[in-house]
């Protein structure tokens, strides 16, 4: 099983409110129907979720925006989900699209057999960052923890990030072709107007993936023949992350 986090700023031009790119995705669609690999894919909000959930107020953290603005939120996500949707059913990919919600109450394994079955049945579920409610308020869960959680509860063997760059950079912009813990830890200084907590967060959780035994790869996008390489487990252009333990 691969898990695929489509970045929001590859889905979508976060410099373009409501901005989709079709041709992309249908070209990561087309290289997912290609590997014949068992994929669940998840993406980001881009410049449809970020925007509207940083008009109300909502983030990562716990908060009490109004109504309004969650339900606001989650509809721009599902209309980001369908077009996805759309794009890769014309790509040859055929899309299972659920919310992301379940994943809060299923317990280990068990609890997710359901979307083993929709894999094994020829299907690619797809999900999404999403507003969740919790004991202190709404919450934005973001695609990149989602992600883990998939990754972790399911037994993925690689989890791929696509972003709008060629991997994980660092301060001169220079690609890093592998990360670490200490890595993280300066990333994780960078300041980010990211509701969802930007690239110190991505790292954050692929490590977490890295230490759990799961490939953790990330590849640009707009370069398909290399992210088709880091679905097959070939050598990609890109950054890959090590395991925490061996440090």
């Amino acid at each position: 099983m691969t898990v695929v986090k489509l970045g929001g700023s590859i889905v979508t031009d976060k410099k373009v409110a409501f901005s989709y790119r079709d041709g992309v995705v249908r070209s990561l669609g087309r290289a997912i129907a290609a590997s014949r690999e068992r994929v669940v894919l998840v993406h980001g909000g881009g410049s449809f979720g970020h925007p509207v959930a940083k008009k109300y107020g909502l983030s990562s953290r716990s908060s009490r925006p109004s109504p309004e603005g969650v339900a606001e939120t989650r509809r721009v996500m599902f209309e980001l989900d369908a077009r996805i949707c759309d794009s890769l059913l014309a790509s040859g990919v055929l899309p299972y699209a659920f919310s992301p919600y379940p994943l809060l109450t299923a317990a280990g394994r068990k609890g997710l057999s359901w979307l083993r079955s929709a894999v094994g049945a020829g299907l690619t579920p797809v999900t999404f960052g999403d507003v969740i409610l919790g004991d202190r308020g709404f919450t934005i869960i973001s695609g990149d923890t989602i992600s883990m959680q998939l990754s972790r509860s399911l037994g993925a063997s690689r989890c791929v990030f696509v972003m709008d760059v060629d991997g994980v950079l660092d301060d001169s912009g220079t690609l890093m072709r592998s990360i670490g813990p200490a890595e993280s830890r300066r990333l994780a200084r960078k300041s980010s107007s990211d509701a969802t907590g930007g690239i110190a967060l991505k790292v954050r959780e692929a490590l977490r993936m890295a230490a759990s035994g799961t490939e953790v790869a990330f590849v640009s996008g707009f370069r398909p023949r290399d992210f088709s390489k880091a679905l097959k487990r070939l050598s990609f252009h890109g950054t890959t992350v090590r395991v925490p333990s061996r440090e």
